[in-house]
């Protein structure tokens, strides 16, 4: 299987944040919502973004998740795994805490890019070819007829 990456990583910059907003929600297929465990109020901001998600129409079955940067500054941490897990689990997204210094933490990272393609698979349909005009049309007419028929 084969998958491109966008990423749009504006690290907290606010000014970019206000004049790209439309082109950040423009055919999203996933979020990653990432704090700074060293950052109570980067944690904070978390139920803010997944508010502004919803004000952009990004809908519900758009795969998320929350990260946790910055896991290997363990003497500077802020957020206690267990807020960071209460939150993921408030929302039902998978929570990753990992660190992009650490060559110990990469299978992390790796985790977290092949859950959002399972889940991200797991959502979207396969098609391996374009449908015609009379396919859609066929499709059409099958799902109306699903419709009318009754599913008892």
């Amino acid at each position: 299987m084969l998958c491109q990456l966008q990423i749009w990583d504006t690290a907290g910059q606010e000014r970019f944040r206000k004049s790209m907003v439309e082109h950040y929600y423009r055919s999203v297929h996933a979020v990653i919502f990432v704090y700074d465990v060293t950052s109570l109020s980067s944690f904070e901001s978390i139920p803010e973004w997944i508010k502004e998600c919803g004000r952009h129409s990004v809908g519900a079955k758009v795969p998320r998740i929350i990260v946790g940067n910055k896991c290997d500054l363990r003497d500077r941490r802020e957020v206690p795994t267990s807020a960071a897990q209460c939150l993921a689990d408030s929302y039902n997204f998978p929570l990753f805490e990992t660190s992009a210094k650490e060559p110990s933490e990469k299978e992390h990272v790796d985790a977290i890019f092949l859950t959002l393609a399972y889940r991200l698979k797991s959502h979207k349909p396969m098609r391996l070819k374009q449908l015609n005009e009379s396919g859609v049309r066929q499709l059409w007419n099958q799902r109306e007829q699903e419709a009318t028929t009754c599913q008892c």
